[in-house]
């Protein structure tokens, strides 16, 4: 039902335009009426009206003044001007104004009745437009964490951070953190699993510790959090969005949040405990870390949770002193070389990503900062043979993981360097050499790269089918096509337009149909035979999928027959 005004200082016309409207059994009305621009005011204010008749020349409040106050009521509602032959134009010219329609006083009914119907077509028209927004912007709304985790996770695994597009990113997710301000940085682990635990369990109670953490982290801080490898969780944090400003390792602020952070991570490991029955572990980062060097503190502080006390259960670290630049632990003895270590390390990671990842100029900056101890006269040689090991390591990895990458780089480079130092080649050259490896790394990518993605789906498919009943999960998938897990994933959905664990899971649903229509085998034996640990695993997962048991299904199939 749509609620319709109409407004005239001559009752003899409103009155007959309110019979002709109630007569109008076919359209949806509910009519008002008005004598003058005033009462008009007056009924507006009190209820919500969709559609205004009016005359357009009226003592007092006039026609285009009483447009103006009902667009600044109801925005929607859709004005129809009455007007004579001389005042023609200027009823016109009020359409500019927003009004919906004009009609001469001597057109017939049916004209008057047209035009109502015509407003009505199109409040519902705007309508179905804004219940569409409504739907995308809900569906947006369900997307975000989604989206939020993916770019946070880029930023740790090495996408390159441009300044400038951080802060209309975040605020284009809706992310809760500040774009322009660093963050302390939190890793926690689960310390151990149960035997009994499956993977389906593991994560559950992965996502139950993050939902711990962030409660009570966000009492007293901003946060995000991201899980990955299962059982770690890495939380970014500042101060509360009212209490931000400036960082300065003695901002008084900056300084209650990272106490609040580090004192209430006792009360997590309690809590995760008693309610999960699960020992955890975390790292805090002393210092807060600016985005762009955000993936060097998260690789560091990663290797650094498994260093020295890092084997230990329920611990409690900060990286304070820990996570240096390696030029702060020369002289410092087995501790400062524990502590370059899980710097060193991660920046080897970090040189592995980049490279995976095809990402050039950030993977050129990452070694020469590596390499650059072999122009140092002060290091010992040891550190020099170390990294070149190291190197020839990333590098032999990515050349024999695929035939036409090591015909490539074999053809423009001589491979020999990889698997002895001769001795007559200088630190210097050796530098020049890995950076010439890397140019042709990604010089095979640009020209040939793009040919790979249909064959690395055909062989996730092949490895699935083959292996559907040991191991799908992401890693052995990664490690079988010679791709970095994160990056398969990403370029999986890229070409087939679902994701990896969609694939997966629609593979052993059709299977576990076939199975159970063409085949005399039992549930606990499908279950065995797609992977599950349990019948009880594999029937939550096809109910899931089916809204029916195997057994139902199996069942319903017979007697449908």
């Amino acid at each position: 039902m749509y609620r319709l005004l109409v407004v005239d200082d001559l009752p003899i016309i409103v009155d007959g335009l309110l019979e002709l409207f109630e007569q109008a059994g076919h359209l949806p009305l509910e009519v008002m009426r008005a004598y003058s621009g005033e009462e008009a005011l007056e009924i507006l204010a009190q209820h919500r009206i969709d559609i205004v008749v009016s005359d357009i020349k009226m003592p007092g409040i006039e026609g285009i003044q009483l447009l103006q106050e009902i667009k600044s009521q109801w925005p929607a509602c859709k004005v129809i001007f009455l007007t004579g032959y001389n005042d023609f134009q200027y009823a016109k010219s009020a359409i500019t104004y927003g009004g919906f329609d004009y009609i001469l006083k001597v057109e017939s009914d049916e004209k008057i009745l047209a035009s109502v119907q015509r407003a009505i077509g199109k409040i519902e028209e705007e309508q179905d437009h804004e219940q569409l927004l409504a739907r995308v912007e809900s569906k947006m709304r369900l997307a975000l964490p989604s989206l939020q985790k993916d770019y946070v996770w880029g930023i740790l695994q090495g996408k390159p951070v441009i300044e400038e597009q951080l802060g209309p990113m975040f605020k284009e997710m809706d992310m809760p953190l500040c774009a322009s301000l660093p963050v302390y940085v939190l890793i926690g682990r689960v310390d151990a699993w149960r035997e009994a635990f499956n993977a389906p369990d593991k994560g559950l109670l992965a996502y139950a510790f993050q939902n711990i953490g962030d409660e009570l982290l966000s009492a007293g801080a901003g946060c995000y959090s991201v899980v990955f490898e299962m059982s770690k969780i890495v939380w970014l944090i500042q101060p509360k969005a009212r209490e931000q400003s400036a960082y300065d390792a003695r901002n008084p602020d900056w300084v209650k949040t990272h106490r609040y952070a580090s004192g209430i991570l006792e009360t997590v490991q309690a809590t995760c405990k008693k309610l999960l029955g699960l020992s955890v572990s975390f790292l805090l980062g002393s210092e807060a870390v600016a985005w762009e060097g955000l993936f060097d503190r998260f690789h560091a502080m990663k290797y650094g949770l498994a260093q020295g006390h890092g084997f230990m259960h329920e611990i409690i670290m900060t990286d304070r002193d820990g996570l240096r630049e390696e030029e702060n632990s020369s002289g410092a003895g087995e501790k400062g070389r524990s502590q370059a270590d899980s710097f060193y390390y991660a920046r080897i990671q970090l040189l592995v990503n980049l490279l995976e990842n095809h990402h050039r100029e950030p993977f050129y900056q990452q070694l020469g900062q590596l390499t650059a101890i072999w122009s140092d006269g002060d290091a010992s040689n040891e550190r020099k043979m170390e990294l070149y090991h190291s190197l020839s390591s990333v590098f032999l990895h990515y050349v024999c993981k695929n035939r036409e990458i090591r015909d490539y780089v074999h053809s423009h480079m001589e491979l020999d360097p990889l698997f002895r130092l001769d001795e007559a080649c200088s630190w210097p050259d050796m530098a020049e050499y890995f950076k010439g490896l890397a140019d042709c790394f990604f010089e095979w990518n640009s020209l040939y790269g793009m040919q790979m993605p249909t064959e690395v789906v055909s062989k996730v498919h092949r490895y699935i089918e083959e292996n559907i009943a040991v191991d799908i999960s992401l890693t052995a998938l990664a490690d079988y096509v010679g791709l970095n897990p994160s990056y398969l994933s990403r370029l999986y959905k890229q070409i087939t337009g679902i994701g990896l664990s969609k694939y997966v899971n629609d593979y052993k649903n059709l299977t576990a149909k076939d199975m159970l229509l063409n085949s005399s085998m039992k549930v606990n034996e499908i279950a065995a035979a797609l992977g599950y640990n349990s019948a009880l695993a594999f029937i939550r997962f096809f109910k899931k999928q089916n809204e029916m048991t195997p057994q139902d299904f199996r069942m319903s199939r017979i007697q449908s027959k």
